[in-house]
């Protein structure tokens, strides 16, 4: 089963200098229909103004995956990261961050949550690769063919992309289950293949 979901599904939240739209339930956007998929638990688009961020803040027992469409992303004020590379905190028990704009023009970057696994560990920090025990990210940018897996969700990040027989455009996204797929990606697609659902999850 495909069930496609547009960019004008997404829900949009304002703050100074922060434009977010959300792919599933969020804050006082609350949806119960929308939960999850799998383990996916948030969506999120994040555009940052110069200077804006996300002050430090706490997270646990989650697995956090961003990926830059342009910009330059601040981790904890050390770690810059650009398009291209993409970055990895696993919360594990408990950590603190912040994220920020870390240049002088517009950030715009993709977050994604999954549940993690139980017991929870000591967190960890990596770049340039993704360590989620039943989960595989991919960045599609061309002709693949998209495996059967429980849970399959594809998101056009920038330009346009195909799924099965469907166009999408940016922002769109596809949430497969248990079906092969071709897909054909004109700019990128991110797709998160995940065995098991959220209740497997901690």
């Amino acid at each position: 089963m495909i069930e496609i979901r547009r960019a004008a599904d997404r829900t949009v939240r304002t703050m100074p200098g922060i434009t977010t739209t959300h792919g599933f339930s969020s804050g006082a956007h609350y949806d119960p229909a929308n939960l999850s998929f799998g383990r996916l638990i948030a969506h999120d688009v994040h555009v940052l103004a110069p200077g804006a961020g996300f002050d430090r803040h706490l997270h646990r027992g989650l697995e956090i995956v961003s990926w830059v469409l342009s910009g330059t992303l601040l981790h904890d004020g050390a770690s810059a990261i650009r398009h291209g590379v993409v970055q990895h905190l696993s919360a594990g028990s408990g950590v603190e961050h912040e994220e920020r704009n870390g240049g002088t023009d517009e950030l715009r970057f993709v977050q994604m949550w999954l549940l993690a696994d139980a017991p929870l560990g000591e967190p960890a920090y990596r770049t340039g690769a993704v360590d989620v025990p039943g989960a595989r990210f991919v960045v599609v940018t061309g002709a693949a063919r998209l495996a059967a897996a429980p849970f399959v969700h594809a998101f056009v990040a920038d330009g346009t992309a195909r799924v099965g027989a469907t166009e999408l455009a940016a922002g769109d996204e596809a949430r497969i289950s248990a079906e092969a797929v071709d897909v054909e990606a004109r700019g990128e697609l991110l797709v998160w293949e995940m065995l098991r659902p959220i209740s497997a999850s901690a």
